[in-house]
């Protein structure tokens, strides 16, 4: 999650896009650290959500197992 170049093609294009919104030139924006930043700012949020999304099936995965070990031990109560 560096945002190294030659990575993929997010880099290059997130500095194209800045690029293309400074019109006039980029009067001493250093767009190549702007464009690491935001593909760092990115990368950690999609990271940040699939922890959630991943997290969220594991609590939902374990419920269910709780609940069957209850019933579980409640039918082997009622024998």
């Amino acid at each position: 999650m560096t945002g190294e170049p030659g990575r993929d093609g997010l880099l290059p294009g997130v500095r194209h896009v800045i690029e293309q919104h400074l019109p006039g030139g980029t009067y001493g924006v250093d767009v190549a650290s702007m464009a690491r930043d935001i593909v760092r700012q990115v990368r950690r949020q999609l990271a940040f959500e699939r922890v959630e999304e991943i997290g969220a099936k594991l609590a939902e995965t374990l419920e269910g197992r709780a609940s069957a070990r209850t019933e579980e031990a409640s039918d082997g109560d009622a024998r």
